[in-house]
């Protein structure tokens, strides 16, 4: 594999890992938000901290920014997520 090749692979790898981390912190974030208005607020919040690191080419320094980003993901879960009915719906026996 070609140096030029290696670097893409593993920047597509990196490239998944902010995208699932945006959508699982913008998914808590509904947990936190009592109202819709509080959630629209912290969404764009949360936006503007992706978009800041956006145009960061290193990959030592991507990979520590994602490393960051998922601790202080954990850090700040909510401790009891609201499950939908859908979700609880396949869990349960008939």
């Amino acid at each position: 594999m070609s140096a030029s090749a290696s670097y893409l692979a593993r920047r597509a790898v990196q490239k998944e890992r902010v995208r699932i981390l945006y959508r699982r912190a913008l998914k808590d974030t509904l947990n936190w938000a009592v109202h819709r208005h509080l959630f629209y607020q912290d969404a764009s919040e949360l936006r503007e901290k992706f978009d800041a690191n956006k145009n960061v080419e290193g990959i030592e320094t991507i990979e520590r920014l994602i490393a960051d980003g998922e601790a202080a993901y954990n850090k700040w879960r909510h401790p009891d997520p609201y499950i939908g009915k859908y979700y609880r719906k396949s869990f349960i026996s008939p």
